[in-house]
């Protein structure tokens, strides 16, 4: 069957908009039955002023895959639940479609007495199934057991579980309640045996929050649901795009599945500003003068990547530089260190201080790279972390190459850290990083031995046996001594 979408029903106009309905927002999540059937739950909520609970109203969803219409469901709900005890009430409706895999195109669309009050449309995709999966990830308003009234399309796992429709949490949450189900792990790890799962917010550059990540010993199963509970604050998870992180590892260590899931944006008070106070549009800091011509400018973008998140980098690169306004470049990042502040003052502070330590690294590091720092290695995690706490400089040596560590007793959020740098080409060149034990930074099991000299000349065979077969003991060698006892 060939549709073209509910649009069509735009020809009615929505003027005739019932003001006792308001605040629609819908929303879509893929969830999977046991049978291994993927569905798509379709979530409506809307705020009810009508007096009496008699008024219905249509709900019309279609599943679209390109132009065919895949699944269908139309229902008469109540405007408002039969209660008496409030003039406004939040009413929730969820529909499951069967849905194939591949992308989809949801669209709804409310009527009440044949007159459209409400459209919706959301585009998902529907993975293929067959192989461990985590589905998407609910935020849960309210819950309780499940009984025989309970609605079947909000019971999951013997939980009557009531969402908040678009995922988002509110920004003065200490907790949000979470639901996800794992499927398909018993395809790898044998039933009943312990799997660890590991889930928790990502912070603003996409790592693990390591204040907000939980650790859980489970039995695998061909369904394993996740209710659990992560503490909120006001900076986590992020306010734009926040993202649950969860993961699977066998009981050595192993990463069965991963994935990361995008939440709504965080809910403000009503009343409250939305945005941290930022300077006017036609100022910027003051620490920006005298930064006036579009080389200068691109170079000071550039500089800021080493702290700017995955979608700063992006916008930096794909959008601003490109277009080369200088003026526009200037306000972007006049706001870069407003999001990162309290106030004006703060943020400019904030701004001079990284313009020194820009300057430090130029001079220090940027030889090797036309004069700026920023594009080195050590550059980047000087830019990121300040000055570490403890260096050892190894550029003389016979027996190794050239080497740096670097200690931070903290470096972010984390504690305890160590960057061990190298000249593998020994003259004239950059020292890059060849291991670190930070989170997401460059690891290297195999970093002793490609520190010697004579790792030139070491068999390949050799080298690939050291990388499969770390050494659980210290070898004494200075390099490994210095790296685990920085001093």
């Amino acid at each position: 069957m060939v549709g073209r979408g509910l649009a069509v029903c735009a020809v009615f106009g929505l003027s005739a908009t019932m003001h006792a309905q308001t605040s629609w927002i819908g929303d879509v999540l893929i969830q999977r039955l046991p049978d291994g059937q993927a569905y798509a739950e379709v979530q409506t909520a809307w705020t009810s002023t009508a007096g009496t609970a008699s008024d219905s109203l249509t709900l019309t969803m279609i599943a679209f895959q390109g132009d065919d219409i895949v699944s269908f469901q139309k229902n008469k709900v109540l405007a408002r639940p039969d209660v008496q005890d409030s003039s406004a009430l939040r009413h929730v409706h969820v529909a499951r479609l069967a849905v194939p895999h591949g992308g989809l195109r949801v669209e709804w669309l409310v009527a009440q007495n044949d007159t459209p009050l409400w459209q919706h449309n959301a585009s998902v995709r529907v993975p293929m199934g067959g192989m461990p999966e985590f589905t998407d990830v609910m935020v849960v308003n309210t819950h309780a057991p499940a009984t025989a009234w309970s609605q079947p399309n909000m019971v999951h796992s013997g939980l009557d579980l009531i969402p908040k429709v678009g995922n988002a949490i509110p920004v003065e949450a200490t907790s949000a309640r979470l639901y996800v189900e794992l499927h398909g792990l018993n395809e790898v790890v044998p039933t009943d045996s312990l799997f660890l799962l590991k889930f928790g917010w990502a912070d603003e550059k996409g790592q693990w929050n390591p204040a907000a990540t939980r650790y859980l010993r489970k039995a695998s199963a061909s369904i394993v649901p996740v209710f659990e509970v992560l503490p909120c604050t006001p900076t986590s998870p992020t306010l734009q795009k926040p993202v649950m992180k969860l993961e699977a590892q066998t009981r050595d260590g192993h990463v069965v599945v991963s994935r990361d899931v995008t939440l709504g944006d965080r809910e403000w008070p009503e009343g409250q500003p939305q945005t941290k106070p930022s300077a006017p549009d036609d100022v910027f800091l003051p620490s920006l003068d005298g930064h006036d011509t579009l080389d200068v400018v691109v170079k000071l973008l550039e500089d800021h990547l080493p702290m700017a998140t995955t979608n700063e980098q992006s916008t930096i690169q794909q959008v601003l530089i490109p277009g080369g306004n200088v003026e526009l470049m200037k306000r972007y990042i006049s706001g870069f260190w407003m999001d990162r502040s309290t106030s004006v003052p703060e943020a400019e502070a904030r701004l001079a201080q990284y313009l020194e330590r820009i300057a430090y690294v130029d001079e220090k590091y940027g030889q090797c790279k036309y004069g700026q720092g920023s594009l080195t290695e050590m550059g980047n995690i000087y830019l990121r972390f300040g000055k570490p706490n403890t260096v050892v400089k190894r550029h003389h040596e016979t027996d190794y190459y050239p080497y740096e560590i670097w200690h931070y007793h903290k470096a972010g959020r984390f504690n305890n850290k160590r960057f061990l740098f190298f000249a593998p080409h020994v003259v004239g060149e950059c020292f890059e990083l060849l291991h670190s034990d930070m989170l997401g930074e460059r690891q290297n099991e195999d970093w002793l031995s490609q520190l010697r000299s004579r790792e030139n000349t070491v068999q390949v065979s050799k080298s690939m046996e050291n990388r499969l077969n770390p050494r659980d003991t210290f070898s004494g060698e200075e390099p490994e001594d210095l790296f685990f006892n920085p001093r």
